[in-house]
Order: structure tokens, then C-alpha cells, then sequence
């Protein structure tokens, strides 16, 4: 195991970061802290657990849900915020809802429940950001601002989001989720140990009340927060509604972006590109020689760039991506999505042979933009860095990187790939931070490489099809040059994790792991010591075992279940075991500190998010994506569901033993056979598969299109259609749902009955059944075990 040492300006704790074999995929090395605890951050995090309510009602009226419903792609959801008492409100990653083919209006939906119209202000590319303005007459609840200036590490926040759900329903008041600040760029980005949810653009709260920022891309592992500085330096101009990639780095005077332009450029959002092009039709081939000097530049510029301190994805290997040198004395331009940070020491290696060291400047994640210094004695050879945006579609560039990876095996190759393309033609034009190619065949690594015009001139990062613009490069330069560390926090504990270790080792003696066809599926708690478990229902789609607290498998068997509820009463071949008891008092409110404990005295501390209401069914799957074939209706094409078991092609015979002859048949098997079955349900399905008849227990998928393409790997089947659940941060996996959550003092307050989230970085809420439900519904059930 070897120390490194990155320079990383240690603020509250003292970070000792460790390389292994172990690291996980291009993360930062695991950090160990003073006290191994993480000292004065852990104290501040608790200093402020009783200001949440009153915090969380101070700003919730300015955090508001945004939704587009006339998109040609379904409905688009995010969270905004709002920011003037006149109605402007700002979106974070909201371009795409108020600037396409449809209308530029979106719904706003604020939590004393009105709905009001708001149409499209200014925006920035370069920063992820758009502002609406609301079309009604205020004042407006708007939050105040803040500044990031001097935002340290190790400060507590509160991230505000309105949950996005599979049926696009929203909640009145927004979720929230409590951590602190590991990360900070002052007054350009940071990053919070909360997780978002996908596409929410939560806004990130100090515990002043103030906006430090919103949520705007994420990268690797790690989601990133454009910071509200931002947004206040550039507020005239989002106001009055332009473009602010125009008016930071406006195109040459040669640029065909301003043929038909009109006076006032910046006021521009999508127009036809026929009227800024004399013969909108590119020649069809590249002629390579006049690339030729373009190409020997690109081969000697371009350099594949080595981390000293960060494993990559098979946590053996250091991280490897490519960079440009773009000056003499060795500064190299590059991307920012593989999470380096400043102070990172790197090997340079030239496609000469040779090796030069070098440690990474400044990153902007949110522009994907970075610069690293070669500090081995120069000079060395380098690019011009040129204008892009002269470049017209059709136009000849040279796209160069090293792969990261060839042949599967990680690439020591000083060859770069070097391939000619053209500039793709648009059929709408919009003056942004990126420009398209023709597509290459690209390989991971060769992010951060170079675009190269004819001349040899470095005009764009390299992305794959996309690439990022000289200008942007240009326009950040000084700041990214002058950025050797940035201020960070990383490695420290979970802040809330120790106050539940006694109580979670009293309370983990009554679970067990519930296995289904061997794998883990869900969390039991015993309720009777005789070998009665309560569990989630939905999850036992085939054989049933439970693991116990020894070790022991035994054989599982359900004798009762609550739709309802999602709740299921299993009888296990085992006795005196420990039985759980529920706390059924009135819910948990807005902030209180709970915790989700699995087998092995495993906890997951959080807060609750929002207060116990109901969560109505999300529209469930109706016989689309089938068509009648001669065997019977068959999938046209997959149903995006977790934990589904049909696949495309698939011929439904039945469903639940009723026949399916045709897809009207099936549509109406579903309609009226099934009424009352939820998404995410367990149905009993009959099919043919590559002509071998099968027989699958599976989930009703949810209805197609929406965003059910979100939901992902921590996205339980069943989570919608409970009358009473309350949500939380809580992160779990989705083979841990059924487990208990309780309080401090060990009580149980709930169970966790769906997980939402599509990975690791974006993650849903953790919805809970409060104890006053599960005790009432566990009774019944167990009545009716015995019974039977």
C-alpha cells in the first residue's frame, strides 16, 4: 500500500489518502481522518440537526416543480427555484425544456398547490443554467442568495428536490436531504455528499437559508453543483433573456453563426440553419490531404495523460485519459469528466517516447474543461489553440486521442488514435459551448484529446461526436491556471452512522436476508418467534430461503399478503428467534433523524425527506410494445422495468391463466382480468421463447414512455400506490427493502418499502411505511398464517 500526497488544501480534516487495490472505480482514494471520525465536520452536521424543520419551512416555498408536457419525447420534469420576487426562477440543466421545436412555456406547480405558466428567459450552456420567468403577477416566494466565495469544505447543507416519479406526479412539497460540502471551487462548483435523484436539479441550501447552488451533471461517481455565483454575476443578462455562451465568448466576426443573426444575436435561441449556410449540404468525403499538416501536429501535441494517485475501474490499473499541449512551456488543455482534481500528479507520455511529470490545475466539471502543467523541464511541443468557431459544416478537422483500452487490455501504445471527419451539418443552429463531428469510432480514454482544424490549430476538446469549443478553453483559462488545490473533505465517516450503533446491534438480531431463486432479494424482520417473517411482497417472484442471524439457509414459505401494502407474512422453519416490535406512534416529521438497519448490523442513516401522504399508482403497463403474430401477441420491443422477467420477442400466451390469442385480448386481460394489480406487481405469466415454451412469475412493467427509463439498478418494481408513506435520504440497495428503520433510541418507526434511483450517484427517495401501518397489517397477517 503506497501514501501519496495530492495537494489538496485540507479544511476540517486531515486527509491521508490511501492507493490499493481496493479503491473503487476513478475515485479518489479512501481518506482517513483526525480522530477517524472526521472531527469538526461531524460536529457541525450534528450541531445543526435541530435547525432542519425550521430551515426546511423557511425555504420550501421558493423550491418548485417544473413540467413540460407537450415535449415530442413525454413529459420533462426538473426542480426549480425561484429567485426573484417577480417570478424568475432557475433551472438547473433546463435548456432542453424551454428551447426546442415545441413551445417555450413550462408549468411551475408550487407547494401551496397553485399551477402557473412561465416561459423561457436566458440561459447558459457553459454553466448548465436556464432561468423561466412566471407569467402571472407576483411577488413570488423567492429564496435569498448566497455566495460560494468562501464556502469551505466540511459545511453543512440541505439539498432541496421535487421527486421525480415514473408517472410524472408530483409531490406539493419538495424532498429534502441533509450532508455537507466535500468539494468546492469557490464561486464556480462543488459537490455535497447528498445524492440527487436523476434529473431533479435539486438546490443546494446553507444553513443560513441562502442558495449556494443547483444541481446541474453528473460524471463518474460524482454528481456536480453549478455554484449560484454564477448565476448572480450573470443575473441582468439571464433576466432580460439571452444567451449567455454569446455574450462570455461570442463567435468571430467570420462566423456563419451570425449570418441573418440580426442586430441582437444574443436574443437568439434556435433558428433553421439553411439561413446561415449558402450550400447547407457538406461534400460528402474528406480529402486526407489537406489534413496532412493538421495530422502531424495532432501526433505530436497530443498526449495521453496518467494518474499517479487515482486506480481506474478495475481498481488495478492508474486512471488514463488524453490531453493536448497547447503552449511550449507545457500547459495542457483537457477534459474534466474523469474526476481529477487539482493537485493530482501525472505521467505526460509523448508519442515520441518520451515521459515528462506534470500535476492537474484547475477543473470545471460542469464545462467539462481542464488544464494540467507539465513540470519537467520543457520546451515541448504544442498546438496553437485556434477559433471554432470559423469552422462551417463540412469543413475538414482531425480528431486525435489514446485509448484507454485496446484489445481488453489496459493500452501502453504511443501511437494516438489520429482520425480525419467533418464538421456535422445542423438543422438548427444555436451558439453553444460545443460543436458536432461526424461520428468516429472512439474508445474510453481518448476524452480530453483533441479537435484540430486544417491549419493544425487546437479548436475543441474532444468528446467522441461532440466537442467542447476552443473558446470555453480560453475564456476559463486564467482561473483554471491559477487553481493548484481546492478545498475538499473527503473520507470523512457518515455523520449520523455512529448514533445508531447501539441501537441498530439490538434491533439487527431480528432479521434476516431473504433469498429468492439463491439471490438477495429483500429484508425480513421476524414478528413471531416461532418462525413468522415479515417481508416485502412483490419481491418473491420464485423459491424463497431466509439466511438468518447464524448463518443458517432455511426454506421459506408465504402464508399470507397485503397488496395494499406490499407486505407479505413468511413462515420459516426455525424457532426461538428474537421478534421484533413495532413503535406504532404517529410518523416521524420533516428532518428527524432515522436509520435503515440490514443483517449484520449494516446502517444507513438519513433524515426524514417528506412528511407521510399517499403515493398514488403510476400507470401500469396496457398491452403496448405487443403485436399479433401468428403464435399469439408478441413484445415488439423491452419494457424498461426492473426486475422484469419478459424480454423482447417473447409470444404472451397468458397472463394470470387467462388466454392472450391476440393483442387485443391481451390489452383487455389486462384491463379487466387484472383490476386492482399495481405496477409492479406479481403476475404469473405463460410465454414462448425461441420456440421453448416457459412459465415466469414477473412484475407488471410500468406503462412505456415517460421517464420509467430513469428508474434503474436501485429502483424497486413496486413503489407507488401506498396510502401512507412517509419518504427519507436514506440510501439503501434495492435488495434491501423490508428492513427496519428506526430512531435513536432503537425504536422502530417504519419499514422500507421502496427504493427509487437509477445508480450509485442519482438516487430517489427511500419511502417508508410508517410502524402504525405495519404493526396494524402484520397482526392481520399473522392471523391469518396461523389460520391457515
Amino acid at each position: 500500500m503506497e501514501l501519496t500526497r495530492l495537494r489538496f488544501r485540507r479544511t476540517c480534516v486531515l486527509l491521508v489518502l490511501l492507493v490499493s487495490s481496493a479503491v473503487p472505480s476513478t475515485a479518489v482514494p479512501p481518506a482517513a481522518v483526525v480522530g477517524g471520525e472526521g472531527g469538526p465536520v461531524l460536529a457541525a452536521v450534528e450541531s445543526f440537526l435541530p435547525e432542519l424543520p425550521r430551515l426546511y419551512d423557511t425555504v420550501k416555498n421558493s423550491i418548485v416543480r417544473v413540467e413540460k408536457t407537450d415535449s415530442t419525447d413525454g413529459p420533462m420534469v426538473s426542480t426549480g427555484v425561484i429567485v426573484s420576487p417577480d417570478g424568475h426562477v432557475l433551472v438547473g440543466n433546463g435548456f432542453a425544456m424551454v428551447n426546442g421545436l415545441e413551445s417555450n412555456e413550462v408549468k411551475i406547480h408550487l407547494s401551496d398547490g397553485r399551477t402557473v405558466t412561465a416561459s423561457r428567459a436566458g440561459w447558459s450552456l457553459e454553466w448548465r443554467l436556464c432561468v423561466v420567468k412566471i407569467k402571472e403577477t407576483g411577488p413570488w416566494p423567492a429564496i435569498e442568495l448566497g455566495s460560494t466565495k468562501d464556502l469551505k469544505a466540511g459545511s453543512p447543507c440541505l439539498v432541496m428536490g421535487i421527486p421525480t416519479r415514473g408517472d410524472t406526479r408530483f409531490d406539493v412539497s419538495p424532498a429534502a436531504r441533509y450532508g455537507f460540502v466535500d468539494r468546492t471551487m469557490p464561486a464556480c462548483w462543488l459537490t455535497t455528499t447528498c445524492f440527487p435523484e436523476l434529473f431533479d436539479a435539486s438546490a443546494v441550501v446553507g444553513m443560513d437559508g441562502r442558495l449556494l447552488g443547483v444541481y446541474t451533471c453528473f460524471a463518474g461517481d460524482q454528481s456536480y453543483v453549478t455554484a449560484v455565483d454564477q448565476f448572480t454575476a450573470n443575473r441582468v443578462d439571464f433576466f432580460a433573456g439571452k444567451n449567455l455562451d454569446w455574450v462570455r465568448y461570442p463567435p468571430s466576426q467570420e462566423s456563419f453563426y451570425r449570418v441573418g443573426a440580426g442586430a441582437h444575436p444574443e436574443m437568439l435561441s434556435l433558428r433553421k440553419g439553411e439561413t446561415a449556410l449558402v450550400d447547407p449540404k457538406p461534400p460528402a468525403t474528406t480529402d486526407v490531404s489537406q489534413l496532412r499538416q493538421a495530422e502531424q501536429i495532432a501526433k505530436q501535441s497530443i498526449v495521453r495523460l496518467v494518474s499517479k494517485d487515482r486506480l481506474s475501474f478495475d481498481g488495478e490499473h492508474y486512471d488514463r485519459w488524453s490531453g493536448v499541449v497547447v503552449s511550449k512551456d507545457g500547459f495542457i488543455a483537457t477534459c474534466a469528466h474523469t474526476e481529477h482534481l487539482p493537485g493530482e500528479r501525472l505521467t505526460v507520455r509523448f508519442s515520441d517516447g518520451r515521459d515528462a511529470d506534470a500535476v492537474a490545475l484547475g477543473t470545471n466539471p460542469i464545462a467539462d474543461v481542464a488544464l494540467a502543467k507539465i513540470t519537467s523541464p520543457g520546451p515541448w511541443p504544442c498546438a496553437e489553440i485556434g477559433d471554432s468557431s470559423t469552422l462551417k459544416p463540412g469543413d475538414p478537422v482531425v480528431l486525435a486521442g489514446y485509448p484507454a483500452i485496446e484489445n481488453r487490455e489496459f493500452s501502453l501504445t504511443r501511437t494516438p488514435r489520429v482520425y480525419p471527419a467533418r464538421v456535422r451539418h445542423r438543422v438548427y443552429l444555436l451558439w453553444a459551448h460545443y460543436f458536432d463531428t461526424e461520428y468516429i469510432r472512439f474508445h474510453g480514454g481518448m476524452s480530453g484529446g483533441g479537435a484540430f482544424d486544417r491549419r493544425g490549430r487546437y479548436v475543441g476538446v474532444f468528446m467522441g461526436e461532440t466537442h467542447h469549443r476552443s473558446e470555453v478553453v480560453k475564456l476559463q483559462w486564467d482561473k483554471l491556471k491559477q487553481t493548484e488545490s481546492i478545498d475538499t473533505a473527503i473520507g470523512v465517516q457518515p455523520p449520523l452512522k455512529k448514533r445508531f450503533v447501539a441501537a441498530g446491534e439490538g434491533v439487527s438480531k431480528s432479521l434476516v436476508e431473504i433469498l429468492v431463486d439463491s439471490e438477495p432479494a429483500a429484508i425480513g424482520i421476524i414478528v413471531g418467534a416461532d418462525g413468522l417473517v415479515l417481508t416485502k411482497a412483490s419481491v418473491l417472484s420464485g423459491n424463497v430461503t431466509c439466511r438468518l442471524p447464524d448463518q443458517t439457509v432455511v426454506s421459506g414459505e408465504k402464508r399470507a399478503e397485503s397488496s395494499e401494502h406490499d407486505l407479505a407474512i413468511l413462515n420459516i422453519d426455525a424457532s426461538g428467534l428474537d421478534a421484533a416490535e413495532f413503535h406504532p406512534e404517529k410518523p416521524p416529521t420533516i428532518g428527524q433523524v432515522l436509520c435503515a438497519v440490514a443483517p449484520g448490523e449494516s446502517l444507513h442513516p438519513g433524515i426524514v425527506s417528506v412528511e407521510t401522504r399517499a403515493i398514488p399508482p403510476e400507470p401500469r403497463w396496457k398491452g403496448e410494445a405487443a403485436q399479433d403474430s401468428t403464435a399469439g401477441p408478441a413484445l415488439s420491443r423491452g419494457l424498461n422495468s426492473n426486475g422484469l422477467k419478459l424480454r423482447r420477442d417473447d409470444i404472451i400466451t397468458s397472463i394470470n391463466g387467462h388466454s392472450t390469442p391476440s393483442v387485443p385480448i391481451l390489452a383487455e386481460v389486462l384491463r379487466s382480468r387484472l383490476d386492482g394489480y399495481l405496477t409492479g406487481d406479481l403476475v404469473s405469466v405463460t410465454l414462448r421463447r425461441h420456440d421453448k415454451a416457459m412459465k415466469v412469475r414477473t412484475s407488471l412493467p410500468p406503462a412505456p414512455g415517460g421517464i420509467s427509463w430513469m428508474m434503474g439498478e436501485h429502483d424497486t418494481p413496486r413503489r407507488s400506490g401506498f396510502a401512507a408513506v412517509f419518504d427519507t435520504d436514506i440510501a439503501i440497495q434495492k435488495r434491501q427493502v423490508g428492513c427496519p428503520v428506526i430512531d435513536t433510541q432503537g425504536r422502530i418507526l417504519g419499514v422500507a418499502i421502496a427504493s427509487r434511483g437509477r445508480n450509485k450517484i442519482q438516487r430517489g427517495p427511500t419511502s417508508v411505511l410508517p410502524s402504525q401501518i405495519v404493526d396494524r397489517v402484520a397482526m392481520k397477517l399473522m392471523a391469518e398464517a396461523t389460520d391457515n
